[in-house]
């Protein structure tokens, strides 16, 4: 069933479980790809036969986001990454995500884009006025939330650049077979409230082509993700959203809410009077390792100032981090420098103060609002809906991918997380559980030693996807210091220097290094057991 507005027959809200006509292009091109690299491989296929094999990157800040850029580097490096068709993140997963799919051959030059990455991670550019004036901008739309201050100061500090390119603009690099198809992983906070996280109304998913409720197989095109609708017709168009603010509402789930509120607190007041204390709080005050690196800002230009400084103190700064000509200058100064005028300044802090008592996060307009078509659903009676990052519910997004309409036959999940390396994966076997969903049974016998955990656990079914778990930190590419790396790089880091970087990016490759055959072995099995149940 789709439903159409009266606006030339754009945006129209789709009422279907079936996949979107783009990840049905996106897939069917791609499946070429995996089929010539299966044959490569020696393990040749009809093209009907080739099985559809998911990556899920999960969340962890700044650590999953390099984790992933070496877990598919190393891959690629194995003539493995051309067999797969999905690649599917939650919180720093999708960071890493998205800078990659800015590139419609991003698999053909993952050393280039690394190089880019650490150059960007390992460097202060963090700039007050480019902040201030998105800061801005955004508050001026009814549905300011903490999400864009979140994502314009704390996510910015992370990753060191503003994206203000769009998701549907991935399309291409989606659909040209090239690439595995994006998914990227988020919750409805209403139904993880009131629902839990094992029910399918809790998930919500982006892909370059729809924004999806996943429990009401309903969704909107991308570009009209925060448009207003209302019965299923468009009643007023809205500029799409653009990748910085989507990476803030990915990734707004760090620590609990105490935790968040006291970090969120600490930053909001300190980015206005330009106190040095406020950009580097007390550990009393914040999530564990927060204080490490935490960016200071700058209002020198984000590009070509930073040469030079890979190594050691970035260039222009003084020994704390400050550059020298901003060192406690409030933000209200840059309303003298023309960046936005009283009102807007006014408009924004009291914004996002209210959003600090309501704790108001992710607000967007719902578009199933008043639709008739799934009248007898609580969610319709909802004009907005606020959105977070999915490691609240599980921290891997099995859920997107196990839609039976995906026909996943094999997910290799790469655990980047800050708990123990076990817990989506119990998690997602209640989810399907408790929804009738197929999925191995997983044996607790195997992980009974989640502090310090073995590189690759296998897990088949019949009937279900096989599983295959790879803890990050494990007793075999980090023997002795499981704990202490997992302390060391913490999801809250907020700078990495190229030696933890390169440390984490070895961690991940060894996982995949010291475990390729035992993909390819489970690849194999796939195929000539679907070839079997096709024959027979």
């Amino acid at each position: 069933m789709e439903i159409f507005h009266k606006h030339k027959g754009e945006g129209k809200i789709r009422i279907s479980h079936e996949l979107s006509e783009g990840e049905k292009l996106g897939t069917n091109n791609r499946k070429v790809r995996v089929k010539k690299c299966l044959d490569s491989l020696g393990i040749p296929c009809n093209l009907d036969d080739v099985p559809n094999i998911a990556i899920l990157g999960a969340g962890g800040g700044l650590r999953a986001m390099i984790a992933l850029h070496g877990t598919l580097q190393e891959l690629q490096k194995h003539g493995l990454l051309d067999t797969i068709m999905y690649l599917c993140g939650v919180s720093g997963s999708t960071w890493c995500m998205s800078y990659l799919y800015k590139n419609g051959d991003w698999t053909e030059k993952l050393q280039a884009l690394e190089e880019s990455m650490c150059a960007r991670l390992s460097k202060y550019t963090w700039s007050v006025p480019k902040a201030t004036k998105l800061l801005l901008e955004a508050a001026k739309d009814e549905n300011y939330s903490l999400t864009e201050f979140w994502a314009y100061t704390v996510v910015y500090g992370m990753l060191h650049e503003l994206d203000k390119g769009h998701l549907s603009e991935q399309q291409s690099a989606s659909e040209n077979g090239n690439n595995p198809y994006p998914i990227y992983a988020a919750v409805d906070e209403r139904s993880f409230s009131k629902v839990t996280e094992y029910s399918p109304a809790t998930w919500f998913e982006f892909t370059p082509h729809e924004a999806s409720f996943l429990g009401y197989g309903a969704s909107v095109p991308m570009e009209y993700f925060g448009s207003e609708y209302k019965n299923g017709e468009l009643k007023k168009q809205k500029e799409e959203k653009n990748m910085s603010y989507l990476q803030g509402l990915w990734g707004s789930a760090i620590g609990s809410k105490t935790e968040n509120e006291k970090v969120i607190k600490d930053i909001f007041f300190g980015f206005f009077k330009g106190e040095k204390e406020s950009y580097s709080p007390s550990k009393e005050s914040c999530p564990e390792g927060i204080v490490k690196g935490f960016p200071i800002p700058s209002t020198e230009p984000e590009a070509g100032d930073m040469e030079g400084s890979l190594h050691g103190e970035p260039a222009g700064a003084s020994p704390g981090g400050f550059s020298p000509d901003t060192k406690n200058k409030p933000i209200t100064e840059n309303i003298k420098d023309g960046v936005g005028s009283v009102v807007d300044f006014a408009r924004m802090w009291q914004k996002t103060t209210h959003g600090l008592l309501t704790w108001k996060w992710g607000t967007n307009n719902n578009f199933l609002y008043k639709c008739s078509a799934l009248d007898s659903t609580e969610l319709v009676k909802d004009k907005v809906i606020s959105l977070v990052d999915a490691g609240i519910a599980i921290n891997c997004a099995f859920p997107l991918v196990l839609r039976p309409e995906r026909k996943v036959k094999l997910i290799l999940s790469f655990d980047y997380g800050p708990f123990e390396p076990f817990k989506a994966l119990k998690q997602t076997a209640k989810y399907c559980k408790e929804n009738c969903i197929p999925f191995p049974e997983i044996d607790e016998k195997l992980l009974l030693e989640p502090d310090n955990p073995s590189d690759c656990y296998i897990f088949r079914g019949e009937g279900a996807p096989t599983v295959m778990h790879f803890p990050l930190f494990n007793r075999v590419n980090c023997p002795a210091y499981v704990t202490e790396w997992r302390i060391r790089f913490t999801m809250l880091r907020f700078l990495y220097h190229v030696g933890d970087i390169t440390k984490l990016l070895q961690s991940a490759r060894l996982n995949v290094l010291n475990n390729k055959d035992k993909i390819l072995q489970e690849i194999k099995y796939i195929v000539v057991h679907s070839s079997k149940e096709a024959s027979s």
